[in-house]
């Protein structure tokens, strides 16, 4: 029996813990520092907030002192930081998660730009800018009618990309943009279509698709307006992508990345995942993350029947031709719960009621991200408060109807803000153009 450490808090974490206790071969998952909702059946929490480097040494510690099997690092800030390279460092080679150059591919978007221009990979055409007036003559330059798209440099927490609708409105916002991101900016065309995306297991030479193309919702209300948050909601399998073309990007479009990198000096171990666009040309890359994405993973591991565990344990072993992951028939719809004022300012500690009904109820599973535990009662800590996940085996249609009814029974003083269209382009409603 095995135990393994997850580093993180979210409902990414929560939900990858849940999945793989799951296995027969796990027998305890440890949470770096966890949430209100990740103690429950093989889970534990501990003091220690993994994400922060100044804890590294004390979870390398902890995997020595209770023989751990396996690291997996959730958050794309400790990645960044170099926590794979540290435990390397101290001897620790079960942890699973790329190091810090290899990392670059999400926290530096020109690194991403960069390499994939090299391999003629097919994205938006950009310009890399190092200051204001760089970015107002690119803007003049790439901006079309139809707007343009201006892409933070460094880890924003997905919130760093702006689509404006049109060349002036990028530049009277460059101001504020700045501010908050710096100046280093990727300025790229505009690209229309529907997104979906792709995940997959990479052991540094090969990839393993996850062959569940899923929906993310960045945009904070419905119909895809106002501002890009973390993630409101995704589901899956979207039927924006088949199967044979999650399969085809991963040839195509993922393995030569992986290849490239190895042979650069950055091997690439962990989960990888492509932000893709269909657009009239075909499938395109909007951008690359160095981990699995917050809120998709909720909806891929209620979709995952076995295999998770095992696959990751022979990535790291570098025998990945020898993994297998199945998934159940159906589909799967996660819709977050935020709290007022996300993601701006909000406040906290409001006592959450109703996730007892919600437990009750078949083929539903929140999970938790923005909680914390006071006096046995379960608080909001954070803007992404709760992960409202259901399963279907008849569909999209019966897990829409499922999330919603579940999320109906949840609440909070004031109530939460969530978007109430997830999923409704699978069903040919508010389809983008």
């Amino acid at each position: 029996m095995k135990k393994i450490l997850i580093v993180g808090n979210g409902g990414r974490e929560h939900a990858l813990g849940w999945k793989l206790g799951q296995s027969e071969e796990v027998s305890e998952v440890i949470f770096a520092p966890g949430n209100a909702g990740t103690s429950e059946g093989k889970g534990r929490n501990l003091p220690i907030d993994g994400t922060k480097s100044t804890n590294f040494r004390k979870l390398t510690d902890l995997v020595f002192s209770e023989n751990v099997d396996m690291v997996i690092v959730g958050s794309e800030t400790s990645l960044a930081e170099g926590i794979v390279d540290y435990f390397n460092s101290k001897g620790y080679n079960r942890i699973f998660g790329p190091t810090k150059k290899a990392t670059l591919l999400e926290s530096d978007k020109f690194f991403s730009f960069d390499l994939m221009n090299s391999l003629k990979i097919p994205q938006a055409e950009s310009i890399k800018c190092f200051t204001i007036q760089e970015t107002i003559k690119a803007i003049n330059e790439i901006g079309s009618e139809r707007g343009v798209v201006i892409k933070a440099r460094g880890l924003t927490g997905g919130k760093g990309v702006t689509v404006f609708d049109s060349k002036e409105e990028a530049i009277q916002g460059l101001a504020s943009y700045d501010e908050k991101y710096g100046s280093e900016v990727l300025v790229a065309e505009r690209l229309f279509g529907e997104e979906f995306s792709v995940f997959g297991i990479s052991d540094g030479t090969k990839i393993l698709p996850l062959e569940i193309p899923l929906q993310d919702h960045k945009p904070l209300l419905d119909g895809d307006k106002g501002p890009n948050t973390g993630g409101m909601g995704a589901y899956g399998p979207a039927p924006i992508a088949s199967r044979e073309t999650v399969r085809k990007i991963s040839e195509e479009i993922m393995n030569p990345m992986i290849s490239k990198m190895k042979s650069d000096g950055h091997e690439y171990k962990g989960f990888l995942y492509a932000g893709m666009i269909m657009t009239k040309q075909g499938p395109k890359v909007i951008e690359f993350n160095a981990r699995f994405g917050d809120p998709e993973c909720q909806p891929a591991m209620m979709l995952i029947n076995e295999g998770l565990y095992e696959s990751l344990s022979l990535a790291l072993e570098g025998k990945l031709d020898q993994a297998n992951i199945t998934f159940n028939p159906g589909s799967s719809c996660c819709v977050v719960l935020a709290s007022k004022g996300y993601p701006n300012s909000y406040e906290e500690s409001f006592s959450i009621s109703g996730l007892e009904k919600v437990d009750k109820m078949e083929n539903i599973k929140v999970f938790h991200a923005g909680t914390k535990l006071r006096n046995e009662r379960i608080l909001t800590k954070g803007g992404r408060v709760l992960g409202v996940t259901s399963y279907s085996p008849q569909g999209i249609i019966g897990a829409q109807k499922l999330v919603y009814e579940a999320i109906s029974k949840i609440n909070i003083p004031g109530g939460f803000h969530y978007r109430k269209d997830i999923a409704d382009k699978a069903l040919g409603k508010n389809n983008e153009t």
